[in-house]
């Protein structure tokens, strides 16, 4: 499969493609949490160029949807800087146990995608956060799941993962 995602993802650059057609939808929705982490690290480099899908009109950055979702819904690609860019998801809950069962999930998922690579898990928790991360070395991007109350009063808990900078140049 990490073959036919990367056609899919070469497919798309070379097409300039922004939307995808009902095929490309229906094969990245079939992509396991796995590929997606893949693609993910794989794409990183480009500035993640082949994921990116429609612009968002932002005043302070470069912002893209991106065209799939680990975490939540509406993820997006942001560029701050020529050296800064982050793939980001965020799902926001009613309930602490709800917001804590998607940061397993996604802790689990992506600890079974990137235990075979000798990657660092690292957590650090508190009353109000939990914060995972992943890390391989110093030029690979960090992966990183963070859990935490917000100042919503609908919804005062927040799962977000993020793919960004190394550590080095943190």
């Amino acid at each position: 499969m990490k073959k036919s995602l990367s056609v899919l993802l070469t497919g798309l650059i070379l097409s300039g493609c922004t939307s995808l057609t009902t095929k490309q939808q229906t094969t990245i929705d079939n992509l396991t949490p796995c590929e997606k982490i893949n693609g993910l690290l794989n794409a990183y480099d480009n500035r993640f160029e082949e994921l990116k899908g429609t612009r968002v009109n932002t005043k302070y950055m470069e912002t893209w949807t991106a065209k799939y979702d680990l975490v939540g819904e509406d993820c997006q690609i942001t560029a701050v800087d020529a050296q800064t860019v982050t793939y980001r998801c965020q799902g926001d809950f009613k309930e602490q146990t709800t917001a804590v069962a998607l940061h397993q999930k996604a802790v689990d998922f992506t600890r079974e995608c990137l235990v075979q690579k000798n990657w660092l898990e690292k957590q650090k928790e508190s009353a109000d956060s939990l914060r995972t991360t992943f890390v391989l070395d110093d030029k690979t991007p960090v992966i990183s799941i963070h859990t935490a109350k917000t100042l919503s009063r609908t919804t005062p808990w927040s799962t977000s993962l993020e793919v960004g900078k190394p550590i080095s140049s943190k």
